[in-house]
């Protein structure tokens, strides 16, 4: 009898003849729930999502219409931007009447602070979610939001974007004021292999503008790999990700490649060191005080094997060395959080700290919620904020009681494959997977006072308890 629960190999082998790809790593991932197929990023047919624009757009000619949900008050301005009240007042009385406009949940998208424009920016990613523990129909969304945190204020850019993708990666170059997106994948039709896209975009949050930097001659098309700009190379670096078309097979990789923004050629880097194992969904940042790029956890092809282990390991590449050297740099830190993949990595340059959060480990919990810091001068791991917790198994097959977890107080849903970005001082957290589907929240950290607190609420995607229920039947509802 085995310890866990897991699908029956029929199930398995109905999965893989559809186009699925099942995961035992956790109860919930076992007994592939709704929301569990959905955090393990299940292969599936596709609908083909909603219709592109491939053209470059004019940069002239294509403007932004403000509206959406503004806000006057001034001390939500302090918080979120740091400015004086009498501008904070000046700036909540310019915003835009609210309209309600807000993006519909997704996940798999990508997007960065623009520290520019005082802009979150979030591009494409899949409007896909399971349902009666079936298998989800992804999208392939070429939609473009801008979040402006002075005014609490949405907004959809209507102008010619990318093809729409998931997986793709995304930096925020400051030289230029610009978001950069590269790669991803997507299907042109509802089965058969996927397309990847080796495509590099740049967007523009004053005008609304996407250009076509890159048609990625040179360089191989990917997707769940790292991306990070470092200023100090003008250029944008690239580590690893999945280089295969097909749902059922994973290729990884361990290559690093350069985009020198002021050539617009990819290259290969050669490397020195002990390099990390082969890998997708790692988190990654650049430090620019140590002009080194870093690297953390992910997963290889074994990822949703039942013997599979996730990544907790930290890597600097090191440019100041001559080829650039890989060390790992957290073997001294006395703990550490759980090896898990598609966890989100982010530098607080400000405080000089690294910032992970969420993800899904390998364990009993899945999709996680917990917030840890990485303080490079002494090389240690920090836990912030502990997150759920597991408490309950399953009741029986895809039932899971209200209090499967121990709920962590005003922190967001457990989840992975969502946008996790620092910029004006936080931490900005939007959409992704959960245990009940996919979600449409947002969320801000504060890197100074380390607090959470939610600006745009869930209406889908969170579990019973954590968004009020007094009657709550099982996990979700």
């Amino acid at each position: 009898m085995m310890q866990r629960l897991r699908p029956t190999m029929t199930t398995l082998a109905q999965a893989l003849a559809r186009g699925g790809a099942l995961s035992a790593r956790s109860p919930l991932l076992a007994l592939c729930c709704a929301a569990l197929l959905s955090a393990c990023g299940a292969d599936v047919a596709s609908s083909g999502g909603a219709a592109d624009a491939s053209a470059t757009a004019d940069a002239a000619g294509a403007g932004t219409t403000d509206s959406g949900g503004a806000t006057t008050d001034a001390s939500v301005t302090d918080a979120t931007t740091g400015e004086d009240s009498a501008t904070a007042t000046d700036t909540a009385a310019s915003c835009p009447p609210p309209t309600g406009e807000r993006p519909s949940r997704r996940s798999e998208q990508v997007g960065a602070f623009d520290a520019g424009h005082k802009r979150l920016v979030m591009f494409g990613g899949s409007f896909g979610v399971p349902e009666n523990c079936g298998f989800p129909t992804p999208t392939f969304e070429s939609e473009t939001w801008t979040y402006d945190p002075a005014c609490d204020h949405w907004q959809q850019v209507k102008t010619a974007a990318p093809k729409g993708r998931v997986r793709a990666a995304a930096a925020y170059v400051e030289s230029a004021k610009q978001t950069f997106v590269f790669g991803g994948r997507r299907r042109e039709g509802t089965s058969g292999n996927y397309t990847l896209l080796k495509d590099l975009w740049s967007f523009d949050a004053g005008t609304g503008a996407w250009t076509l930097q890159s048609e990625g001659d040179g360089m191989s098309a990917r997707f769940n790999h790292a991306m990070v700009h470092a200023p100090a190379l003008e250029s944008l670096l690239v580590f690893a990700g999945n280089t295969s078309p097909s749902g059922l097979q994973y290729i990884a990789n361990q290559d690093v490649w350069t985009y020198r923004l002021n050539e617009g050629i990819w290259k290969k880097v050669a490397t020195s060191g002990m390099a990390p194992s082969k890998r997708f969904f790692p988190g990654g940042l650049w430090d620019a005080t140590r002009k080194r790029m870093v690297i953390y956890g992910g997963a290889d092809e074994s990822l949703f094997a039942d013997t599979a282990k996730y990544k907790d390991d930290l890597w600097s590449l090191d440019f100041q060395s001559d080829p650039p050297k890989w060390e790992r740099i957290d073997q001294k830190s006395s703990e550490k959080p759980d090896a898990r993949f598609w966890g989100e990595l982010n530098h607080d340059a400000e405080h000089d700290r690294y910032v992970l959060f969420g993800g899904h480990d390998d364990k009993a919990l899945g999709n996680r919620n917990d917030l840890w810091m990485f303080d490079p001068k002494d090389g240690q791991w920090l836990s912030v904020t502990l997150g759920d917790v597991f408490n309950k198994p399953a009741i029986k097959f895809c039932s899971f009681p209200p209090d499967f977890t121990k709920f962590e107080d005003n922190t967001p849903e457990r989840r992975n494959g969502g946008l996790v970005v620092t910029g004006g001082g936080s931490l900005w957290i939007a959409g992704g997977k959960t245990d009940c589907g996919v979600i449409d929240d947002l969320w801000r950290f504060d890197l100074q006072k380390l607090e959470f607190d939610a600006r745009t609420a869930a209406t889908v995607g969170e579990a019973c308890v954590r968004k009020g229920g007094l009657t709550c039947n099982d996990y979700c509802f």
